[in-house]
């Protein structure tokens, strides 16, 4: 890896847990909204938004845990943490998704009652009149708050960004690492080649060292003869002595 550990899994992991809360906090304020009511239908289409950006997100987080894994970039501690905080976020998931699916129930089961109750005030109503509400109803459209969209347009965007930026760091270190790489390159063919230089310098001295001892060798032999001819010469010059003074 290189100077600078860039791993955007924090910044995303905080996105997604606090999506999740807000999300809860939608949930108890459609609680306390009156069903049918244009800030219930507002809250519904928003959380309705929001769980499909909460499962992108935690989709994109299992994603890069698998390929980090996979190419050995986190340790074996880091994976085991990330893991767990992948198994908080689904367990939020879950959460949210029992909480909005029994508010439903109970707001159904609530319609039905005061539906009932109706028809038994109204008496002069027909059971046709009361199925055409019925689907009147039932084809009510969410409305989508557009500030809601462009909050998580927005939110997008500043990931993207943060990722961006990143990356940026990320290149730019990876940058001085080649050229950091390149400059020990360099100076290691240096120091390769003052080796080889002084490879051949002592080379040459041992060479040079051979032949003077060669050179040695030959004049101790050389001596070594030298000094027995000097020896019959004086043998034959006291002999020369004694035959004269006799």
């Amino acid at each position: 890896m290189a100077l600078v550990d860039v791993d955007s899994w924090s910044t995303e992991y905080e996105s997604c847990s606090r999506l999740s809360h807000a999300l809860l906090d939608k949930l108890n304020h459609r609680d306390r909204c009156q069903n049918p009511s244009l800030e219930y239908n507002r809250l519904t289409s928003s959380i309705k938004v929001g769980l499909k950006q909460f499962d992108n997100e935690l989709q994109q987080l299992k994603s890069k845990l698998n390929d980090a894994v996979l190419e050995g970039a986190i340790t074996f501690e880091e994976s085991e943490r990330r893991q767990r905080q992948v198994a908080t976020l689904q367990s939020q998931r879950q959460q949210i998704q029992k909480k909005y699916i029994d508010n439903c129930s109970a707001v159904a089961q609530s319609g039905m009652g005061v539906t009932a109750f109706s028809g038994i005030r109204s008496s002069g109503r027909t059971a046709d009149d009361d199925f055409g509400d019925a689907e009147n109803d039932s084809d009510v459209a969410p409305i989508i708050d557009t500030s809601d969209v462009e909050a998580l347009k927005q939110h997008q965007i500043a990931i993207l960004e943060q990722q961006n930026h990143g990356l940026d760091i990320l290149s730019q270190t990876i940058s001085r690492q080649r050229a950091l790489a390149t400059q020990l390159g360099q100076e290691v063919e240096d120091q390769n080649e003052i080796l080889d230089n002084l490879a051949v310098t002592m080379e040459r001295v041992e060479t040079g060292v051979g032949h003077e001892t060669h050179n040695i060798t030959l004049v101790n032999r050389t001596d070594n003869k030298t000094w027995c001819y000097w020896l019959v010469i004086i043998v034959l010059f006291i002999a020369i002595v004694i035959v004269a003074l006799i």
